[in-house]
């Protein structure tokens, strides 16, 4: 491991987090937006535009679910 503390934080973080994985063996939308965020701050300016744009792909690709409030 690195002696980097910064670095170790991170794995520590990645570590201790269980992720999910959908059933065609990939990571689960929300999970992949943790990992992602994790790995952003770490990057070259290049790199993390990349890693954005990414992120924001991911969540328009989600379905958001919300409350429906009617009155009787």
């Amino acid at each position: 491991m690195s002696a980097d503390p910064d670095e170790r934080r991170t794995m520590a973080m990645l570590h201790l987090q269980s992720m999910r994985w959908t059933t065609d063996g990939e990571l689960n939308d929300a999970d992949r937006v943790i990992l992602l965020n994790t790995l952003i701050p770490q990057c070259i300016p290049s790199v993390q535009t990349e890693l954005i744009k990414v992120v924001e792909r991911i969540a328009l690709s989600q379905t958001t679910l919300t409350p429906q409030i009617c009155e009787s």
